[in-house]
């Protein structure tokens, strides 16, 4: 990732430029395949929205899987523009995970938040701020890519999310997975949480 990924023109340039084309590889297949299942068994597909979606990849796999509505949020508006969703049932926005905010009226069945985290100072309080944003027995689908090496600041990222979701006075852990392609030598930590209320 360059430097300039920070910013909206930097995540564009970086879209232009076919720089996050491997996403849709075989080897990364898997964690979108859990997060839909994920999904599916818990019947939270009515109104998803996926944080950080890119070119609309999590949209291709749930589409076949019968979502029902789908918003994608992403910094980049030419990752958006890359997409092809139905508009009948897609909506694509640009915009800061730190401040989006919903339309007046709506909520989700789902929040995913696959492999963006890690651009979030605080992942935790990050995640929180979208409870109110969920429907009753809604659930927050985390996928966070895990170096290997443990003391890694991204590792240090995903050991505090999971610390603090693991608070059952605030969340229930519904699924907990540590995932490894061993084709591409990549780990991601994922996890599926509904907050206590």
């Amino acid at each position: 990732m360059s430097k300039n990924a920070t910013t909206a023109a930097g995540w564009d340039e970086e879209y232009e430029a076919g720089r996050w084309n491997f996403l849709r590889s075989l080897p990364e297949s898997g964690r979108y395949g859990i997060i839909g299942m994920w999904l599916s068994l818990t019947n939270s597909m009515d109104e998803v929205l996926d944080i950080g979606c890119g070119e609309g990849l999590l949209y291709e796999r749930l589409q076949p899987m019968g979502v029902k509505r789908y918003v994608g949020m992403d910094l980049s508006p030419a990752s958006l523009e890359i997409a092809d969703v139905d508009p009948f049932v897609a909506a694509l926005r640009a915009g800061d995970m730190h401040t989006f905010e919903p339309k007046p009226g709506e909520a989700f069945s789902a929040i995913v938040f696959n492999e963006v985290l890690h651009f979030a100072d605080d992942p935790a309080t990050l995640v929180s701020r979208y409870v109110p944003f969920l429907k009753k027995n809604g659930v927050i689908a985390l996928s966070m890519y895990s170096p290997k090496r443990p003391e890694s600041g991204a590792n240090r990222l995903i050991n505090s999310l999971w610390q603090a979701t693991d608070d059952e006075s605030k969340w229930e852990v519904l699924d907990d997975y540590r995932l490894v392609s061993d084709k591409k030598g990549v780990t991601w930590r994922m996890r599926l949480v509904k907050p206590v209320r």
